[in-house]
């Protein structure tokens, strides 16, 4: 779609970035909390769950940079 691109591969590349930043935000939560042990206040489960938006937005944003990147090459 952006820089005459199609719609279909900025979608996928979103959704793929996206799902790769929740996955590794999981997966190091989950080392944290298995070598550290669980947390010993209960607000941190809301501040680990809330983490999980940035991590599935970021990536999305940067997608668009990586998009631009690979107009670039092609033009």
């Amino acid at each position: 779609m952006a820089y005459g691109l199609p719609a279909e591969g900025t979608r996928r590349l979103m959704l793929l970035a996206g799902s790769l930043g929740v996955a590794s935000y999981v997966i190091a939560v989950g080392a944290v909390l298995f070598l550290h042990g669980l947390p010993y206040w209960s607000g941190w489960w809301i501040a680990i769950a809330a983490l999980l938006v940035p991590a599935w937005l970021v990536p999305r944003a940067l997608a668009s940079v990586l998009e631009w990147v690979i107009a670039g090459y092609k033009g």
